[in-house]
């Protein structure tokens, strides 16, 4: 397919009805909803960029007209000029020696155009845009004597480092005491805390195990996240709708619980998540990608409006065609109060590592195996 047809499908599948701007007097900002969508590909030059896992590990540099794209098993970083749309420099690091950076990459922070925190599911390190490794942090469970072996192994969760590359913060859970915590660790001191998110307990009923014999799967449906800004940490995840945020000026935790009127404010935990059969852990995969799941939280400073997708997947009888969705959207303000909500049923399914930039949502698409992104104007 040629990339004026694809942008075109691309176009019939996202674009809204017209440009309409009416307010609605509903109190629900999103009820008359437009959107429109413009399609970008980003030129490589004469370099190869890598997709195979697509851009699930990425930053926007602070003015947010650079986009760093870490690619998790290549060893590599591709840096793109959002403006110009170009590929401008690729970082390679190492993969062995002492400034190795992990096999695969579990998780990348940017800080500025000079430092970056790399990590797999042990290793925590900071590295600069020459590849050398500035150093590796010991955040691991010896930090939190009351942390439990499964809460210990989970504690890379959601992990966020402040501006300063002081103040580390992570997500660790406990399925067997289904307890849920924000981890806090200042590594100047030493000091370390632990704040109960008791709401998001049930959160760790959502990862189904099967295991036969020593072979073991499992499969997990409400992911933990954790969102750093200047002033406090959020906290979500893919099974429900609430929102935890914790003040980290004035060290107090808030919680939001909404009822939104078109779809589950969560998902409902699976009554069994342990099989000793595939075919029944697979029914139980089934039954589990059928229920609600909601997105990632996406600031749009323009309009100093938060947006949040949620999706409920439909069945497929065509396993040769690609699963389709219930769309929706969701609108927060500064607060975190719900003042919005809406389906997009032109839509198949939700934009996925997504970001604004101008008042405009960015989300990745593959466009003959470059990197493009679908650039959505929102009317309301």
């Amino acid at each position: 397919m040629s990339r004026l047809a694809l942008s075109l499908s691309l176009f019939l599948l996202f674009s809204c009805g017209g440009n309409s701007s009416e307010k609605s007097e509903s109190g629900n900002i999103l009820e008359n909803l437009t959107f429109d969508l413009d399609t970008v590909v980003m030129d490589p030059g004469d370099e190869l960029v890598n997709l195979q896992f697509s851009p699930s590990q990425f930053d926007l540099s602070p003015d947010q007209r650079r986009y760093y794209f870490m690619h998790r098993n290549s060893g590599e970083m591709t840096v793109f000029d959002l403006e110009e749309r170009r590929l401008i420099k690729k970082i390679l690091f190492e993969k062995e020696g002492p400034n190795a950076i992990p096999n695969f990459v579990y998780s990348f922070q940017l800080f500025d155009e000079n430092k970056f925190l790399l990590t797999d599911s042990r290793n925590i390190s900071f590295y600069d845009s020459s590849g050398v490794k500035l150093r590796s942090v010991p955040f691991d469970k010896d930090n939190f004597p009351e942390l439990t072996e499964d809460e210990g192994y989970s504690l890379i969760t959601g992990l966020k480092v402040d501006d300063q590359q002081q103040i580390f913060y992570s997500l660790p859970n406990d399925p067997k005491s289904e307890r849920v915590s924000l981890a806090i660790w200042d590594s100047a001191t030493g000091q370390s805390r632990l704040v109960s998110l008791p709401e998001f307990g049930f959160l760790t009923k959502f990862t189904l195990v099967f295991r036969d014999g020593n072979s073991y799967s499992g499969a997990s449906f409400a992911n933990l996240k954790l969102k750093l800004e200047q002033d406090r940490a959020i906290i979500y995840s893919s099974g429900t709708s609430s929102i935890y945020s914790f003040d980290l000026t004035m060290d107090s935790l808030y919680f939001k619980r909404y009822e939104p009127k078109m779809f589950p404010f969560q998902a409902e935990a699976p009554l069994v998540s342990e099989f000793s059969s595939k075919q029944e852990f697979d029914e139980g995969i089934g039954k589990a990608r059928a229920q609600i799941s909601f997105g990632d939280l996406f600031w749009d400073e323009s309009r100093t409006i938060y947006f949040r997708f949620a999706s409920i997947s439909k069945p497929n009888l065509n396993p040769e065609l690609p699963a389709k969705s219930e769309v929706y959207l969701m609108a927060f303000d500064k607060e975190l109060n719900l003042i919005g909500e809406t389906r997009l049923e032109e839509l198949s399914f939700p934009p996925t590592w997504a970001f604004f930039k101008d008042g405009k949502l960015w989300t990745y698409v593959n466009v003959e195996d470059e990197l493009g992104f679908a650039v959505m104007d929102f009317k309301f």
